[in-house]
């Protein structure tokens, strides 16, 4: 159970997305220090890790639409 919370793409998404928005925000009030820092690490991992599960969400996608187009077949038989 605690597995399939923790492997779901939702939530890696959900939680890339919020690393995405406060290390974004946090490097853009710093770009006058010419410095790099953690947030710039965290800016990076959060974009890699949006790319790798977009795949996963489309086949999510693909499969509910491939779901729902049997269904109007059957329903319209």
């Amino acid at each position: 159970m605690l597995n399939t919370i923790t492997n779901s793409p939702y939530l890696i998404l959900l939680s890339a997305l919020i690393l995405f928005i406060t290390s974004g925000y946090e490097t853009i009030h710093t770009l006058n220090d010419f410095t790099l820092s953690t947030h710039h690490g965290i800016l990076v991992f959060s974009i890699i890790q949006i790319i790798k599960v977009i795949p996963e969400i489309m086949h999510g996608l693909q499969e509910i639409e491939d779901a729902d187009e049997i269904m109007e077949k059957r329903l319209s038989n």
